[in-house]
């Protein structure tokens, strides 16, 4: 079962074979609001919640479907708990761990390597070294009380390019261009009966498109499920859509930009000199440069303009790369783009990470990449 641990006492608890099962900080927060109490409000004189510890456990929650997660109230609110709590994960001074779920490449960003050492690979990193340290830091304690045994390697689970098969009842995601999408993903696959069961799952005019998609002749091809590896390249310059896929659910991004690239995964060195560079300047550089941006200025409430101000991200929000410093990205500031980081940030590097997660450091493959145009994204308008 998922469990949230302050820093000192997962020294204590944990074995080294467990910190590979420690969450990034986003995944173990989307966790924590399902299985504990982060809404201040339901605490009160008598029940409340000891300064550096973790909240109380939701009575009768067993598995993560079991309820609806904890919303945090809206930017202008307060909300201390649920913040509290999101920034002791960010920092490493909570961790979240579930070791009854097999290792998962987008959510465990810690494995040990074939000579069980600790690797730390998150895929788009947008945590700062303080969650990286911390965590080295509780292996070590763990590693010295269990008198050095080194944990054996991790088994890797490793995914493969199905074709869309959940859906969630009343999404808004029945558009036709969600239908022609799912034609496409149909097409590529030769299982267009599975994919046309969830057009007709999905309701509204996301059938019109599908079918309008197949007695289309123009042999344009578009994007579908996890950006599938489209047969014809030169189709990509007409892609403005993108299908992904956020808790199993489908997230439609529009105004995206589909380009061919020759993905060149860099070295880790370069890669984490490059990192620190984005977290100490960069990074509040590009925020402080969004301040009176017209897409800021209809998008976010003052106390988030304030923030953009003092180069901190809004609450929500995370700065990506468009072209990942993994690949040949830059921090030059037209590379980066302020985007809301649930469901579309997650939805997004989700299927970035399953674009490049079999390529080895150095090495090189030629893909199609998604990142949405523009500064910030989406635009409150």
């Amino acid at each position: 079962m998922f469990t949230l641990y302050m820093r000192w006492d997962a020294e204590r608890e944990l074995t080294p074979g467990d910190i590979q099962f420690i969450l990034s900080p986003q995944d173990a927060l989307n966790m924590a609001s399902i299985f504990y109490e982060l809404d201040y409000l339901e605490y009160d004189h008598n029940n409340r919640i000891l300064p550096h510890s973790v909240p109380k456990r939701r009575e009768g929650i067993y598995h993560q479907f079991a309820t609806q997660p904890y919303k945090r109230k809206r930017l202008a609110e307060y909300d201390g708990l649920y913040d509290e709590v999101k920034w002791n994960l960010e920092h490493g001074w909570m961790v979240g761990v579930n070791t009854q779920e097999n290792w998962d490449h987008f959510r465990n960003p810690f494995y040990f390597d074939d000579d069980s050492n600790l690797i730390y690979d998150c895929f788009m990193d947008t945590y700062g070294d303080g969650f990286q340290e911390a965590v080295r830091q509780i292996y070590e304690y763990s590693l010295s009380e269990h008198q050095g045994r080194k944990p054996s390697p991790t088994v890797k689970e490793h995914y493969s390019d199905a074709p869309i098969q959940h859906v969630q009842a009343g999404n808004t995601i029945n558009s036709e261009a969600a239908g022609r999408l799912l034609a496409a993903g149909g097409i590529y696959n030769a299982n267009s009966e599975e994919f046309r069961q969830t057009a007709e799952q999905l309701g509204g005019d996301a059938l019109k498109g599908y079918d309008g998609f197949l007695n289309h002749t123009s042999g344009i091809m578009v994007a579908a499920a996890s950006l599938l590896v489209i047969r014809n390249p030169m189709a990509a310059e007409e892609l403005t859509s993108y299908l992904g896929k956020y808790k199993k659910a489908h997230v439609l991004l529009h105004d995206v930009n589909v380009s061919n690239l020759n993905y060149v995964r860099r070295d880790r060195a370069e890669y984490a000199v490059l990192r620190d560079e984005f977290n100490s300047s960069v990074r509040p550089t590009f925020l402080k440069s969004l301040t009176d941006h017209p897409d800021a200025l209809s998008t976010f409430d003052s106390n988030n303009l304030l923030r953009l101000a003092d180069g901190k991200v809004p609450f929500g929000w995370q700065v990506h790369h468009k072209i990942p410093l993994d690949d040949s990205g830059t921090n030059a500031l037209d590379n980066l783009i302020l985007i809301q980081n649930s469901p579309y940030h997650s939805a997004l590097s989700k299927t970035q990470a399953i674009i490049s997660k079999d390529l080895p450091y150095n090495a090189s493959t030629n893909v199609l990449w998604p990142s949405p145009n523009g500064v910030i994204y989406p635009v409150e308008k």
